[in-house]
């Protein structure tokens, strides 16, 4: 897209770029006919399947018309410097985005029940038209100068009545921050209470500052959503009434039949609440008492009003370098745009630059405070080890106190208050053994079921994550499958075209593709490529078995030169069940973190692990058999070759890959 600025696309003069997206950019342009500034979205991929998308948010946009919805002035192509390039044009939104409106602080309750309302309105009516949206957020809203709202963007809405999907059924479309729960599990579609959630977190956002859910990666916000509630917005907002508070929680219930049943419904809740609270100011409430109000209000882990909720941080498994708690959710650097632009869903960490101090906070007010895997073990084993120690001293402690006490010359001790020589009364005393037993099996009791309730919810964790896996994975893998190969076969025409190397250390077998590398005092390790593919943001899985050597690996984003000094990003697994991830650059290794065992990786020579990575701008993730590792940032590298390693260790390399398959990221 680099130089259309100054050009002319038939009677529009573009200016400058204002919003990139996925699939268009955006423009700022001039209509020379009816002289005004306009948006113009051009679409910027060389991809059928998604131009047929561009033209069929055309078409959808241009069908509707409601006050709040953006309008469609003109659609079509024309070309420039001999290339045809297909364009929206919008009116000019001088106000921006919600986002970048939300940046610069929550909204009042006032101007957040007027945006609410706008956009529910234009909600509903798409909703009666059959249509829904699947990607109601904060940047798919415009502001014109007035700050009135305005929805846009429908790039992946569907017709209710749509026999063929953009993607298969099941695969998640949309922003994961703002996904329905619903949708990450079973083969549930987006429908009218799917959007009304994605409204439900718009509202939090604007009323807040913030999104319910962030995490380092996209795997765990997938978790929350589907397990964990949504923290009380007078955590983040202090003047938020608990009748404000009711209704933007159950916005945000995990069981669609519990939320609204329409945007409306849910906007007329919330300015009501709104009202209330003020008209509760204005008959003398001081400012004290209506923060109290929130310090009466108690949540439980489901329901509001019974308890107090607890953080659910988590870890991925054998995460590379000192687990890092969630950071908070925030945006690209401030610019001239135009929320026109579609911005793709993030699948790495969110920006730090954003609300680092509000993520503190967040554990302050829980009453928790990060710490390691590591730590947390400890604490257990040592908890344990208290409870055996007292369900053991407790019974020996009350056996001895329940003995008749001897004096030094071994006769019993004479009771205070009695002659000495009189004769005792015996008195009934309860049997103290018999107790401490009883409190000893109830101890044991215990600890037996705090043990079983570890285990449960042990396992609901594991159950959430394998189910959040699946489901981000999914959607990485709902785009275009751009190469597929089995790597059996040399003259197979799509191995053939990838031109992989092929020399004797770089061989093809019934099997797969074997790179294999000696031991040798001056180098240790072989990569094979593939030259003719350049990838960038990709969903890529690859079978690797190590029959011999110390460890394989996938590169990607890979620049090999004629000396081996390549650069690029190695994912790498030895035979221990371990792995790390590391930069090369010109042939120099920049490690991001020393080896990690995970029980993911299967261990020993001949064994399988499919590996894989979802590498999305800077974002770079990696699982291993479905099971979520870890997520690195980096932008040195945005594109390249896909090439496999073999390194020798004690005995010669021999690792052989199959089944490849990469998407592209839609």
């Amino acid at each position: 897209m680099a130089g259309l600025e100054g050009k002319t696309l038939e009677r529009y003069e573009i200016r400058r770029l204002i919003g990139k997206g996925g699939m268009a950019d955006v423009y700022e342009g001039y209509d020379l006919a009816v002289e005004r500034t306009v948006a113009i979205k051009v679409f910027k991929r060389e991809d059928e399947e998604l131009l047929r998308r561009f033209i069929r948010e055309a078409r959808l946009m241009a069908s509707l018309k409601h006050e709040h919805l953006v309008p469609i002035y003109d659609t079509g192509s024309g070309e420039i410097d001999g290339l045809t390039w297909y364009y929206i044009v919008m009116p000019f939104m001088e106000g921006g985005t919600l986002r970048a409106r939300i940046r610069q602080g929550p909204l009042p309750l006032s101007e957040a029940c007027r945006s609410l309302r706008e956009i529910a309105a234009a909600l509903d009516y798409i909703h009666r038209q059959g249509i829904i949206h699947r990607d109601i957020k904060s940047s798919n809203v415009l502001l014109d100068a007035d700050g009135h709202c305005y929805l846009s963007d429908f790039g992946i809405a569907r017709t209710t009545s749509d026999a063929t999907q953009l993607t298969s059924t099941g695969n998640v479309l949309g922003t994961v921050e703002y996904v329905a729960p619903e949708l990450f599990e079973g083969d549930n579609r987006a429908n009218v209470r799917s959007d009304l959630y994605s409204l439900g977190v718009l509202l939090f956002e604007m009323v807040t500052g913030r999104l319910p859910f962030t995490a380092e990666n996209p795997i765990a916000v997938v978790t929350m959503h589907i397990s964990k509630p949504p923290p009380p917005p007078h955590l983040y907002a202090a003047h938020v009434s608990p009748a404000v508070e009711q209704v933007i929680l159950k916005g945000l219930e995990k069981r669609p039949e519990l939320r609204y049943s329409s945007a409306s419904e849910l906007a007329e809740a919330f300015c009501q609440a709104v009202a209330s609270s003020s008209r509760a100011l204005a008959r003398g409430a001081t400012a004290q008492q209506y923060q109290g109000w929130t310090q009466a209000s108690t949540y439980s882990a489901g329901t509001p009003g019974t308890g107090a909720p607890q953080p659910l941080v988590l870890r991925s498994m054998g995460s590379i370098g000192t687990p890092t708690p969630p950071q908070p959710t925030s945006y690209p650097p401030p610019g001239q745009t135009n929320a026109a632009a579609t911005v793709p869903p993030p699948l790495g960490a969110g920006y730090p630059d954003y609300g680092q101090q509000q993520h503190y906070r967040q554990y302050e007010q829980y009453g928790a405070q990060p710490g390691t895997a590591s730590t947390r073990r400890g604490l257990f084993i040592a908890s344990l080890a208290l409870v055996l120690l007292l369900a053991i001293s407790i019974p020996l402690a009350l056996a001895f106190f329940s003995s008749p006490h001897q004096g030094t010359n071994g006769s019993p001790t004479v009771s205070s208050g009695q002659a000495s020589g009189q004769q005792q009364t015996p008195t009934a005393t309860p049997n103290l053994t018999a107790t401490a037993q009883a409190q000893a099996t109830a101890t044991a009791e215990a600890q037996v079921q705090a043990t079983r309730t570890a285990v449960a919810g042990a396992t609901a964790t594991a159950q959430a994550q394998a189910t959040a896996t699946a489901a981000v994975w999914q959607t990485a893998t709902a785009g275009r499958l751009v190469y597929s190969d089995a790597l059996t076969n040399a003259d197979n025409p799509a191995t053939r075209q990838a031109n992989w190397d092929r020399s004797g250390h770089c061989l093809f077998g019934g099997d797969g593709y074997h790179v294999v590398q000696a031991v040798s005092l001056t180098t240790t390790q072989r990569i094979c490529h593939e030259a003719n593919y350049s990838y960038g943001n990709i969903a890529l899985s690859v079978q690797m078995k190590i029959l011999s050597g110390a460890s394989g690996g996938v590169f990607i984003r890979l620049h090999p030169n004629l000396f081996s000094l390549s650069s690029g990003y190695l994912f790498e697994v030895d035979s221990q069940g371990r792995y790390r991830i590391a930069r090369f650059d010109g042939g120099i290794e920049q490690p991001f973190a020393d080896w990690a065992s995970s029980p993911a990786l299967q261990s020993g020579a001949g064994v399988a692990n499919t590996l894989q990575i979802i590498a999305n701008g800077s974002s770079l993730s990696f699982y291993a058999n479905n099971v979520y590792l870890t997520t690195v940032s980096d932008n040195s590298y945005t594109d390249g070759n896909i090439g496999f390693l073999g390194t020798a260790g004690d005995n010669d390399a021999n690792v052989v890959y199959s089944n490849l398959a990469i998407y592209a990221l839609s």
